[in-house]
């Protein structure tokens, strides 16, 4: 896509490591210090709305700015105990794709309504229900995000159980990108194209794009989830979360697309490393799972969830937004 576009990549990050910013030692503060699981925040019509994992549903809050969470209206609009959902409702990303709404997230569904998915058998030491663990996607029935959702169906592709998907768009094809298992705990970025918002199509195969490959990606256990899409310009990329997120060294990793198809894992340069990390020095620990909202202006800001605590366990993890800069046309993420 670019000439010598990795080169650049590459001497980006060992320029950035190397030019002198003044250190900002004031604390990080979230915009949400009582929630904020896998934050996104979408705006539509001047109007601003925000959902994260509460676990037990999915509710969506018409909130007062992108910097302000106070709530001017909530909803719920899916519940565990549904189209076999039993738990574990997690990372729910709101789209707009053509004049409807689409809510793609996960769960634990009930083994008596989806198969078995394709993840290998665990050890007697890796006992787990991930097997039944799969995307799922509401569509609106109107064109009001808070209006009400039809269940769509669950995700499968190529019967793989997996978790945090979200949409890419590429010269007009729509694909799903998630976090899919190839082996216990050891989660992989995958992609795969779709007929619909909700339908996977079944004559192309999908291709792992990403693995757990450096030691930053490895921390507590190899991981690679969350996947985020970003669009800057011409230029396509996927954010991730790598590592245990209750390891301490969570972080954020980056995917840069450098080829014409993105069905190929060829056509993804990996950053060798990590993009976005905790930072003591500003109270932020464990920051992961990012999202990305697009304002009217052309800026970007990154959503996304974090700690002041080093202590995963101590408290709920928050939602924290800052805005995206740019260095040689490369994202930079602090």
């Amino acid at each position: 896509m670019k000439a010598f576009f990795g080169i650049l990549l590459y001497l980006y990050f060992a320029f950035s490591q190397l030019v002198s910013i003044p250190t900002v030692t004031a604390p990080i503060k979230p915009i949400d210090n009582i929630n904020g699981g896998d934050p996104f925040i979408v705006e539509d019509n001047g109007k601003t709305f925000y959902t994260y994992t509460t676990g037990g549903n999915i509710s969506i809050k018409q909130i007062t700015s992108f910097e302000d969470v106070t709530a001017l209206s909530e909803k719920t609009i899916f519940t565990e105990g549904n189209n076999g959902v039993v738990r574990d409702i997690w990372a729910p990303e709101i789209h707009k794709i053509g004049d409807k709404w689409y809510i793609v997230s996960c769960a634990l569904f009930d083994s008596s309504v989806v198969p078995r998915g394709t993840m290998p058998e665990g050890s007697v030491n890796e006992l787990h229900d991930d097997y039944y663990r799969y995307g799922f996607v509401l569509e609106s029935k109107t064109q009001d995000i808070m209006g009400e959702y039809e269940f769509k169906g669950f995700l499968a592709p190529d019967g793989m159980n997996n978790i945090d998907g979200t949409y890419l768009m590429d010269n007009g094809k729509l694909y799903y990108v998630c976090s899919a298992y190839l082996g216990v705990g050891h989660q992989c970025i995958y992609i795969t194209l779709m007929d619909n918002p909700y339908t996977i199509n079944e004559n192309t195969d999908g291709q792992i794009i990403s693995k757990p490959f450096y030691a930053w990606e490895k921390k507590g256990w190899n991981v690679n989830e969350g996947p985020a899409v970003l669009y800057t310009n011409d230029d396509t990329y996927i954010v991730y979360s790598a590592s245990g997120y209750s390891s301490g060294e969570y972080c954020l990793g980056m995917l840069t697309l450098n080829g014409d198809d993105v069905m190929k894992k060829s056509s993804w340069i990996k950053c060798p490393v990590s993009v976005f990390n905790k930072q003591p020095e500003k109270s932020l620990y464990h920051p992961g799972h990012c999202s990305f909202l697009y304002k009217d202006n052309g800026d970007i800001y990154m959503v996304y969830h974090g700690t002041d605590n080093v202590d995963f366990f101590a408290k709920s993890r928050c939602t924290y937004i800052s805005k995206l800069e740019f260095c040689f046309g490369f994202p930079v993420f602090k």
